[in-house]
């Protein structure tokens, strides 16, 4: 039985000696599991020839309900042999509950701190700047980068000199519909009571509020979507390495990432319709 994780904040050291231990899990019910899935969801990645050999920050859009960072993260080591950490907003790491399963599967709180250190060992990272908000997005928002005013991740890699991977995924935003979106659930009568009994923090941030979604023929089963992954061409940031960057300077590499990401997204938008017909008639109609 593990201990409970070190606090990433006031203990960074020892979060990432504790997170270490970790990495994907292989037994028999994930193999199975992962084999079930591979089934459902026909994950293809493209572009991989762009993986480098040096360590690398990958950052890409976040899909609804967040299954796409498990995909990845899982067929990356799978299939392709490269295992990475994937880093999550710090307040989902603040529930013990979370924060036991997310280690287990490899997942890391994004703490600046611990980044800085799992930067300095060389680690692979995985990053959805958008974070909980991007993942929780309405449907008209799909495929939409949802980044507020983050510039930490850029500060982060820029003073590691290090290598970022543009990411693109399409498919896990359409797993799932919104039955009851993220607005009206959280100024409902349900929320408010269990907040008023304590169950609920009174400082619920709403962006963390998932809707409540409803999946293959209005069911709680992701709709079977082929899904695509798409790695796009890494951005060496080894000419900024411990160099302080001003705000243009910041936007500017923003930017370059987002436009990367969206480059990627495009052709793999086009890479679907252009495959589409290879899904069979019952597919097709329990992905509707």
């Amino acid at each position: 039985m593990l201990n409970r994780a070190p606090c990433p904040k006031e203990e960074p050291d020892a979060y990432v000696r504790y997170v270490s231990q970790f990495s994907v899990p292989v037994g028999p019910q994930v193999a199975a599991a992962a084999a079930l899935t591979r089934a459902w969801f026909k994950p293809c990645f493209v572009g991989l020839e762009n993986l480098p050999e040096t360590p690398a920050l990958f950052i890409g859009n976040h899909a609804f309900m967040a299954l796409d960072a498990v995909l990845f993260h899982l067929y990356l080591y799978y299939d392709h042999g490269r295992y990475i950490k994937a880093l999550g907003d710090k307040s989902l790491f603040a529930n013990p509950y979370y924060a036991t399963v997310a280690h287990a599967m490899g997942g890391v709180s994004g703490e600046a701190p611990v980044v800085e250190r799992l930067m300095a060992r060389g680690d692979d990272l995985l990053l959805y700047p958008g974070g909980a908000y991007e993942s929780i997005k309405t449907p008209e928002a799909r495929y939409e980068l949802q980044w507020k005013q983050r510039y930490g991740f850029v500060k982060l890699a820029a003073a590691a000199g290090y290598t970022v991977v543009p990411l693109a995924s399409v498919g896990p935003d359409e797993y799932y519909d919104h039955a009851v979106s993220s607005k009206t659930l959280v100024n409902s009568a349900l929320i408010r009571w269990l907040t008023k009994k304590g169950i609920l923090p009174a400082d619920l941030r709403s962006d963390l509020v998932p809707p409540v979604p409803t999946g293959m023929l209005g069911g709680p089963l992701p709709k079977p979507k082929s899904t695509y992954f798409s790695i796009g061409k890494p951005i060496d940031l080894s000419a900024y390495r411990s160099q302080t960057l001003s705000a243009r300077q910041l936007s500017t590499l923003r930017r370059k990432f987002a436009r990367a990401i969206e480059t990627e997204i495009s052709k793999l938008l086009l890479l679907r319709e252009q495959r589409k017909h290879k899904d069979g008639w019952l597919r097709r109609i329990l992905s509707a």
